[in-house]
């Protein structure tokens, strides 16, 4: 997937500069355009590294996971992530490489092995959470949906998104909730192809430096009814992280600390 065009992000930066935020209201798209630059476009850190736990919840059955990840941002083309795991010791050093959004690797070393996710896996659970590998992409919504603006209130605009004749997605259809003084979603609902609510998710914002970057975010999959809620900590911003970090040899090896 392509990242916004700089042309859009012209724009965007034009009327951020004129007067914050407030955006034309019918302009549904210069407003994902400017969601997509403050998640992983020129407005977005140029990595980010974190602490995070994971915790899911099953009916009665709660699990908890400690993950280390990794996030640098490539404008003009999809972010490079790095993710493994901590804790608990059955799932110790597994390993989640991100290249691109059809450039996917886990690694498990139980087996000692390494797997690219194909693109049929793609919506597959992610480490049996409610997030799937898909979810998990770096991607921007820009290059795979249209929008439109549904509702605006003083507070936020909701767009609806659909899918783009050919787009490699597993929601057909998203609503999402976007924040007017942060700029980023708040709330987003996603469908199925046949127009069932599938997911729906709860993100908050911590302010960090210059960004808005995200803390904490509550995946439903309301198929299963479950959850999974991903919590950021110690999180730091544009320390110079470099691509060599994103590898499969840096993929298989063991986590310190």
């Amino acid at each position: 997937m392509k990242r916004v065009s700089i042309s859009t992000l012209a724009v965007v930066l034009m009327l951020w500069a004129a007067g914050g935020p407030a955006l034309a209201g019918e302009d549904a798209a210069v407003i994902l355009a400017g969601v997509d630059a403050r998640t992983g476009g020129n407005l977005a850190p140029k990595d980010i590294q974190s602490d995070m736990v994971m915790t899911i919840v099953q009916g009665n059955l709660v699990k908890e996971r400690e993950i280390r990840a990794w996030t640098r941002n490539n404008p003009g083309r999809d972010d490079d992530r790095l993710m493994k795991f901590i804790s608990p010791a059955d799932v110790r050093d597994v390993g989640f490489l991100v290249l691109s959004d059809d450039t996917m690797y886990i690694y498990l070393p139980e087996f000692k092995r390494t797997r690219r996710i194909a693109s049929s896996n793609k919506k597959d659970s992610f480490m049996s959470s409610d997030f799937s590998y898909d979810d998990l992409g770096t991607g921007d919504f820009t290059a795979s949906y249209d929008p439109v603006l549904k509702e605006e209130s003083p507070l936020a605009w909701v767009l609806e998104l659909k899918k783009k004749a050919g787009a490699d997605q597993s929601y057909a259809r998203i609503v999402m909730t976007v924040d007017k003084e942060m700029g980023v979603p708040v709330k987003t609902e996603m469908y199925d192809d046949a127009g069932r609510l599938w997911k729906s998710t709860e993100q908050a914002y911590a302010s960090i430096d210059k960004y808005r970057v995200m803390s904490k975010v509550k995946m439903t999959d309301h198929r299963k009814n479950s959850t999974t809620t991903l919590e950021f900590k110690n999180i730091k911003v544009d320390k110079g992280v470099g691509d060599d970090l994103f590898t499969e040899r840096n993929l298989v090896r063991s986590i310190r600390g």
